[in-house]
């Protein structure tokens, strides 16, 4: 008897740039006047340090591997590069999961601060816990987003971490594509004089498993050119992250589970 295929799930969108799948439906909550993103308190980083290590790190880690078959390639490059000092990292934003286990995976010891939208931290009880886990949400607020770029450079240049971005912003579960973005989100590492490395996510079909296998594609790092003007060179790297993404998930087998397919106001979703 011949064994059916799995049928693929369609979901129908509107906009690229906005449209979210992430289903977590999260009522968002303004960020208080006097949040704050920059922690400089010993005790703070003792703690912040011991809960990602000690805690989130081996859970995330062992859910990740087990759960989802993480592999990643072209972590040599990483390695030959030797970037000591702060970093970004920009990827694609495909599960909820991308909000720690590709930094976990691709930065080891290297401890991590992810961008995020507001609603990482609006569910009530566990904001602090997500910031001492290096959540840096992303205010609306013009003041507070000068805080907020103060606190990516503190720890960017000065405590030598990782900044995690996910430039498409919005989650869309096992897309095989990329997404549009702006330069918008590489204006920071272009005004550090900071090294990006791309990676895109590629998906595997796993026998006996529920969820495909996540392959992580590391790049190699892309320096911004400082002789431009700071748009310019934050437009370079987001050209050359973009077209890192494009031509991994369109060069690479990548397993189709959901179909996204794009319609306009006055249409019907039809099957």
């Amino acid at each position: 008897m011949k064994k059916k295929s799995k049928k693929i799930e369609t979901i129908y969108y509107k906009d690229p740039l906005n449209d979210d799948f992430a289903g977590t439906k999260i009522k968002r909550r303004e960020l208080p006047e006097n949040f704050k993103w920059m922690h400089t308190n010993p005790i703070w980083h003792f703690f912040s340090r011991a809960i990602y290590y000690a805690i989130a790190y081996p859970v995330i880690f062992l859910t990740a591997k087990i759960g989802y078959g993480v592999k990643v390639v072209g972590l040599r490059k990483l390695r030959n590069a030797k970037l000591k000092g702060g970093y970004f990292l920009f990827g694609n934003h495909t599960l909820i999961s991308d909000a720690f286990a590709p930094q976990i995976f691709m930065t080891r010891s290297r401890f991590a601060h992810m961008v995020a939208d507001q609603d990482a931290v609006s569910i009530p009880g566990i904001k602090g816990l997500l910031m001492m886990l290096g959540v840096l949400p992303v205010p609306e607020n013009p003041e507070q987003h000068r805080k907020f770029s103060e606190a990516v450079e503190y720890y960017a240049m000065k405590k030598g971490r990782v900044i995690v971005v996910y430039p498409e912003a919005h989650i869309w579960p096992y897309y095989t594509s990329i997404r549009p973005f702006t330069e918008k989100s590489y204006v920071m590492p272009a005004k550090l004089g900071l090294p990006v490395v791309s990676f895109a996510a590629t998906f595997k079909k796993r026998k006996f498993r529920k969820h495909p296998r996540i392959i992580y594609h590391v790049s190699d790092p892309i320096y911004p050119d400082m002789s431009l003007s700071l748009n310019e060179r934050a437009k370079e790297l987001r050209d050359a992250s973009y077209e890192f993404m494009i031509d991994t998930v369109s060069s690479l087998d990548n397993l189709t589970t959901i179909r996204y397919i794009r319609i306009k106001d006055e249409e019907k979703k039809n099957d």
